[in-house]
């Protein structure tokens, strides 16, 4: 009853911000992003937690370009699990953001979503249920592209403080380089969890953070493959909790290779090192060896709808672990004034 509320208020908002729009914006329409998935985590070793991640997340928006270059855009992320009862996931998140954009810079602040700007991510920077979980950056993002250079920088807060929370924010940047064949990316997050504002609570600040750098290759179409790339290159993290322990490091080797033929493709990540303390990450990184392999079906794909099936299997000194994951994703939009 109070979500079919919610959708009622948030219908009339929007229509009255339509209405008022309209009047002086160049162009305005709606887009739908439609996001299906069966992610079952058969996971044995210590760290990780076997899971089924199974439901649907709809994402419909309205947007109002008042130029070529500024946008406001609105509407919500609705996200239910599969066999919904008192204890599923069931929620409602808002969409509501300005975007600045022209060949070079995009620039947007508000609540946007993490998948189209943030999908290329790491895992080890950022796992990918932070998709499922929290499908919107909540902050703001600037990119900037030219050539073979592009590098963006953003800033998500998690978590505002109260007398019950703490304060948590990620500051990240990610960038790529290249030039003919050959690129360099790079990756940095920082990730702080402060305090609350309860003084009688005894909390201590933790910093948490990773720099990944990496150089690679892609030959792509130069085989019989579709894709080829493959990348090696360093992994840097640190982190401490003040007035417990001050700061720790940890660094490892990070390789990367994907081939890619018609409908079907394999991926593998190798990381060799010291066991990374990252709270937002991948938690299989938290030892010294681990090696994922992707194998990868496209059963469809046409314009903007796509379905895949991956099958991973992840091998640690504790043991191997398997994952299926079946996505489905449609998006769409329609352009209704202009």
């Amino acid at each position: 009853m109070r979500i079919n509320l919610f959708f009622y208020r948030l219908l009339s908002t929007i229509l009255l911000i339509l209405s008022g729009f309209t009047v002086t914006a160049q162009q305005a329409g709606m887009e739908i992003d439609f996001f299906g998935y069966i992610d079952n985590r058969e996971y044995k070793a210590p760290y990780t937690t076997d899971k089924t991640i199974l439901g649907t997340m709809v994402s419909p928006k309205f947007f109002f370009a008042i130029d070529s270059n500024h946008r406001i855009v609105g509407g919500i992320h609705y996200n239910q699990d599969f066999g919904k009862h008192r204890e599923n996931k069931d929620w409602v998140k808002p969409i509501v953001y300005y975007n600045y954009r022209n060949k070079n810079f995009d620039f947007a602040i508000g609540h946007l979503p993490r998948y189209e700007r943030l999908k290329d991510v790491p895992r080890m920077a950022l796992a990918d249920t932070f998709m499922y979980d929290r499908p919107n950056i909540e902050g703001m993002y600037l990119a900037y592209q030219k050539g073979g250079f592009k590098q963006s920088f953003y800033i998500d807060w998690l978590s505002e403080q109260s007398k019950n929370q703490r304060e948590r924010f990620v500051v990240g940047t990610s960038g790529m380089y290249k030039r003919g064949r050959f690129f360099f990316a790079n990756d940095v997050l920082l990730y702080h969890n402060a305090l609350t504002s309860n003084d009688t609570v005894d909390q201590h600040i933790q910093d948490n953070g990773l720099v990944l750098l990496r150089l690679g290759a892609d030959w792509s179409g130069k085989t019989f493959l579709d894709s080829l790339t493959v990348d090696a290159g360093f992994a840097f993290g640190f982190d401490r909790v003040r007035a417990t322990y001050g700061m720790q490091y940890a660094t490892g080797f990070l390789s990367n290779i994907y081939l890619g033929y018609k409908r079907f493709s394999l991926a593998n990540t190798l990381y060799l090192g010291e066991a990374q303390n990252l709270p937002l990450g991948d938690s299989f990184y938290h030892r010294k060896r681990y090696d994922r392999i992707d194998l990868a079906w496209t059963p469809f794909r046409k314009g903007n709808l796509e379905a895949k099936l991956v099958l991973s299997a992840h091998l640690t000194p504790d043991g191997t672990s398997n994952q299926q994951a079946f996505t489905l994703r449609y998006r769409f939009g329609k352009t209704f004034w202009r």
